[in-house]
């Protein structure tokens, strides 16, 4: 068996074990303000249970000076279950490590205060075994740390996914909510997202899967950023969020998320209260859906901003007929395609619809032309117009 390490003549682990009590009285007395997350913790909880944990890193330590030896990971189980309560208050993991350094140094300095030059050896071999120590202590701790804030976020995504669901399926949301301890909103802004393919998504020899996780990535982390309250439903192609509230900065959060997915995002909106929320989804999905087949690719939209095209988009006795009267045009794609971007797109602009197809004005009159005699509604006439705008948002893409 080696010598026993010694500081001014004193046997280490003897002296550890004499001034235990001291010494975690001073690291209780210390840490507020050495780390100040801990300042702000209950005095009861300073005294209490942690003052018990320093007091079982200083018996350990003294065991590991003693002996040599650093304790198995089940000697160290206490400090991982405490690591694992600090996860549960919100202790930031930083501030939990950092009262590991701090303690140990407030504890070394008042132990080798006054050590002699004939120490340095042993103060050698201190060192090695505290680093050693310090480095088992701190890996306990991280993993129990790590485990109780990975339970803690799985409880936290379960809850918020059952109120999702209960608020999407118009169930007892408010019920849901109180069971998991959530608060419910007076109000929610409810989106229905479409995000673009990203070109990655198409290049040759990239998997298109990956490429699409990867955006949805980006999409989710900053949605987590810049609206840390909602309550999302996603895939790559898009989804429904439902932000807290009746104004957040939806065209500025919008903008963020193109920004982070790297491609266009269209919204559409609606304000609703909980009880609300499962019609108005129903709602801002038609919404995207006729904002989609009139050309929007980006930006915010709400029902204000396309009420006569909801309304002449809704089946009626009618829609069947309306359809009929463009089924001649399913033979002449390109006189359908210049049909749907004049009328939809371009507000019977044909300077603008032939710039978007890339051809000549001329080629726009000569289709347009095409569509009255393939189906004698007349592009030039208001009441034909109407009806080929209603026909156009019946007809499948």
């Amino acid at each position: 068996m080696s010598e026993p390490i010694r500081l001014q003549g004193v046997v280490l682990h003897e002296e550890l074990t004499r001034r235990r009590a001291e010494l975690v009285a001073a690291v209780v007395a210390s840490v507020g303000e050495l780390v100040p997350a801990y300042g702000v913790l209950p005095r009861e909880q300073l005294v209490d249970e942690f003052a018990g944990v320093v007091d079982v890193a200083v018996r350990l330590f003294a065991q590991v000076v003693r002996t040599g030896e650093v304790p198995a990971d089940g000697e160290l189980q206490v400090l991982g279950e405490a690591a694992g309560r600090r996860a549960e208050e919100g202790i930031a993991l930083s501030d939990l490590l950092a009262t590991y350094h701090l303690s140990v140094s407030l504890i070394m300095d008042r132990l080798t205060d006054g050590a002699r030059p004939e120490d340095a050896a042993d103060l050698v071999r201190i060192q090695r075994l505290l680093l050693a120590f310090l480095a088992r202590v701190m890996s306990v701790a991280a993993t129990g740390y790590l485990a109780a804030s990975q339970e803690s976020l799985r409880e936290s995504h379960d809850a918020r996914k059952a109120l999702l669901d209960a608020l999407l399926e118009g169930q007892d949301a408010a019920g849901v909510a109180a069971r998991a301890g959530l608060e419910l909103p007076a109000s929610y802004v409810v989106l229905a997202l479409a995000v673009a393919p990203h070109p990655d998504e198409a290049q040759p020899g990239v998997d298109p899967g990956v490429a699409a996780r990867r955006k949805l990535r980006r999409f989710r982390h900053q949605l987590d950023l810049s609206a840390p309250q909602a309550l999302a439903s996603l895939s790559s192609a898009g989804g429904v969020v439902l932000l807290p509230g009746r104004d957040p900065d939806v065209r500025g959060l919008v903008a963020e998320l193109s920004r982070a997915a790297g491609v266009p995002v269209l919204a559409a909106s609606d304000v609703t209260a909980p009880d609300g929320v499962a019609a108005a989804v129903a709602l801002v999905r038609e919404v995207l859906d006729i904002a989609r087949r009139s050309g929007r690719a980006d930006g915010v939209v709400t029902l204000d901003d396309v009420l006569l095209r909801y309304q002449l988009s809704r089946p009626s006795a009618a829609t069947a007929r309306l359809v009929e009267r463009l089924a001649p045009l399913r033979e002449h794609p390109e006189v359908l395609r210049t049909l749907r971007h004049y009328v939809l797109d371009d507000e019977l602009h044909r300077r603008r619809t032939a710039r978007r197809l890339g051809v000549h004005p001329n080629t726009v009159d000569y289709r347009l032309k095409r569509v009255q005699a393939l189906t004698g509604l007349d592009t030039s006439r208001p009441g034909d117009v109407q009806e080929l705008m209603a026909a156009l948002l019946q007809l499948d893409e």
